[in-house]
């Protein structure tokens, strides 16, 4: 029974990736800037959510 329900678990995640949730992420987000104050955990942070949207959506 167990094996069944993680499979349906599964199922259910692959219905919320794919051309469809890249075009709302890409529809809602946008470059993170950061200022010389931010500390280096925030720019890190925002480095790596923009290559998330570099990665998806072709930011430059």
């Amino acid at each position: 029974m167990l094996p069944l329900a993680a499979t349906a678990m599964l199922a259910g995640c692959a219905t919320t990736t794919g051309s469809g949730a890249t075009r709302v992420y890409c529809g809602a987000a946008a470059p993170i800037r950061w200022s010389l104050s931010d500390t280096d955990e925030t720019i890190r942070q925002a480095k790596a959510a923009n290559a998330v949207g570099r990665r998806l959506c072709g930011w430059r």
